[in-house]
């Protein structure tokens, strides 16, 4: 019967390295880890599956992969980053803040130095908060939202900007316009509308606007 309480892993890492995620994952096996891993090699493998697609529903596939892995680190208590010779790319360091920000361990290959994730994760954050403004503040200016408009709910209410309440989302003119300093307005967005969601917001919104 499997033990239900083995720690989870989820590895991450850039698809390119197919040989050394299967070498990966066949050692944690061994060392008693349950391991979530890609479900797709779009570097290295499963070329039947990509060659195919034309650009705009490869595109949505691959925003529908880093969604989905996202999930697979929701339910780990770890992330092992793959990273031979150091690479990390975009968005593996993505799926790294992610993790940090959910409070996930941090395991890899090659040693990353834990400055430069905090780092990451501090200029992550800083760039969302910047954007979720400019997109909060191009709706109230009647812009219409897209399909790289950033959201999620809370309590019914559409949030475009995690760092201001959601009574200001929407306003209609009632309130005084957003602002992230205004002590009535902001709020801590992690404690105010939970971990998950602001960690997904913050990279989705980072990578749908090319961070």
């Amino acid at each position: 019967m499997l033990d239900l309480t083995l720690t989870v892993i989820t590895l991450c890492g850039s698809t390119r390295f197919k040989k050394e995620f299967e070498q990966v994952q066949k050692e944690l096996t061994l060392d008693g880890y349950i391991v979530i891993s890609v479900g797709l090699f779009g570097h290295s493998g499963d070329n039947e599956v990509w060659e195919n697609m034309d650009e705009d529903t490869m595109t949505e596939t691959k925003i529908m992969l880093d969604d989905m892995h996202k999930r697979k680190i929701d339910m780990a208590e770890s992330i092992y980053v793959v990273n031979p010779g150091g690479y990390i790319g975009d968005s593996t360091w993505s799926e790294i803040c992610y993790a940090h920000m959910l409070g996930k361990g941090i395991k890899s290959l090659e040693e990353i130095d834990e400055e430069e994730i905090c780092k990451k994760v501090k200029e992550h954050i800083k760039m969302a908060e910047e954007l979720a403004w400019q997109q909060l503040d191009g709706k109230n200016h009647n812009k219409l939202m897209n399909e790289n408009t950033v959201s999620f709910k809370h309590k019914g209410v559409v949030i475009l900007d995690p760092w201001v309440k959601e009574e200001v989302q929407w306003n209609d003119y009632k309130f005084p316009w957003p602002k992230h300093d205004s002590e009535e307005q902001k709020v801590n967005p992690f404690r105010h509308y939970g971990k998950q969601k602001v960690a997904t917001f913050i990279e989705e919104i980072n990578m749908k606007k090319k961070f």
